[in-house]
């Protein structure tokens, strides 16, 4: 068989390509620009179908506008109310979008007739809209020859979510907590009989004063982009050391140069790595990798799910993380952190992940020397802007 030729039975041609000609009933002759480029005939339906679209985006700064630094957010509930009654419900994907199909000719989809179609955004719970229109309408009419021979008189606009802002934390029984915010004032925490307490909380700096058994710590954190969780407080006094001088920040962006996924490797950051891997925030389906990435467009998990370590011949202090559920089957997973200072037990938390948004673990582990990431049910946890001092 030659190039270019098909014979789908024995001494029959249905198809032949020669260079430069066309085939007309058998003979050839040579095309013309309009043969090879036609133009579209305008005025009939096209049969085809196309998107009709909402963005839903993570408003880190709060502004209420889809602007430069926001992310999109993944794994959030669109409903889309159809003329007849009926309501449709879509999650976001990878990009923030929420996709219902449209088509005049195809009777499947979702959009398939004119007339009035109604949006509404879902937040996930500890979530708030900023943008102040959760809800929005538009008329559909048919338009032969669109895509989907149907378009929107009005096109839906972004739609922006900000997490629910708290500080929260455990400390040891009969402890005292209050809290001093960006405007002065200062209000004292409810703690509860398991020694839990969370606060509400504006954007902005905050200090808070712990105090049991005659120990008292202050603690400063700034809240913004997501709930913050506080290290345990024990009320004990203890070797802990002052804070070292040089702080960091590894986002795990200047591993990679192209999507993929890459093994961790000791040196990084001056530290040692155990079974963390660094990964493409879209490299996979897992909504909770969009969400929990916080800067750059790379993340890091525990591989497989499996317990993994950061660790330094040398002291170093770890002073807090984005974390984050990876998958969605994993909400509610439990974030499991312990520290030792040599062979010496010092520190652990627990905190709950979620793949809607990441929670900051806001840590006073000082002078450590190995940090163990495990998940009880061993999901992997998506970790952004790993943060730690160093003597050095």
């Amino acid at each position: 068989m030659k190039r270019g030729l098909l014979f789908p039975g024995a001494g029959t041609l249905v198809v032949a390509a020669a260079l430069g000609s066309a085939m007309v009933c058998g003979a050839a002759r040579a095309g013309s620009a309009q043969d090879y480029y036609p133009a579209r005939a305008w005025g009939s339906l096209s049969g085809g179908q196309m998107n009709t679209s909402l963005l839903v985006f993570r408003d880190l700064n709060r502004n209420g506008v889809y602007d430069m630094g926001d992310r999109p957010m993944s794994r959030v509930a669109v409903e889309l109310d159809k003329p007849d009654g009926e309501t449709i419900m879509r999650l976001t994907n990878s990009g923030g979008f929420a996709n219902f199909r449209m088509s005049v000719s195809q009777r499947d989809l979702e959009v398939v007739e004119p007339g009035h179609y109604k949006f509404k955004v879902v937040p996930p719970p500890g979530f708030s809209v900023t943008t102040g229109n959760a809800s929005q309408e538009s008329d559909y009419v048919v338009s032969p020859g669109a895509p989907g021979d149907m378009i929107a008189l009005s096109t839906t606009h972004p739609v922006g979510l900000a997490a629910d802002l708290t500080i929260s934390g455990a400390v040891a029984a009969g402890a005292r907590v209050s809290l001093i915010g960006p405007d002065g004032v200062t209000a004292a925490a409810k703690v509860g009989q398991d020694g839990r307490f969370s606060v509400p909380v504006a954007p902005g700096e905050w200090l808070v004063d712990l105090s049991a058994n005659g120990v008292k710590e202050r603690r400063k954190v700034v809240a913004g982009a997501a709930p913050i969780v506080l290290s345990a407080f024990s009320g004990k006094a203890g070797p802990a050391g002052e804070p070292l001088p040089n702080q960091h920040v590894v986002g795990f962006d200047d591993l990679m140069t192209m999507p993929g996924v890459a093994e961790i490797p000791s040196g990084y950051g001056g530290l040692d790595w155990y079974n963390l891997v660094a990964m493409h925030q879209r490299f996979t389906d897992g909504s909770g990798y969009v969400n929990t990435t916080m800067s750059g467009e790379f993340i890091a998990y525990n591989s497989s799910g499996h317990p993994a370590q950061v660790s330094s011949d040398k002291p170093f202090d770890f002073t807090g993380a984005y974390f984050g559920a990876g998958w969605d089957d994993a909400e509610g997973e439990t974030l499991i952190l312990k520290a030792w200072r040599g062979d010496q037990p010092v520190y652990e938390d627990q905190l709950v992940l979620s793949a809607n948004g990441p929670v900051y673990f806001a840590a006073d582990y000082r002078h450590i020397t190995r940090l163990e990431i495990r998940t009880q049910h061993y999901w992997q946890v998506a970790i952004d802007d790993f943060a730690y001092r160093t003597g050095q």
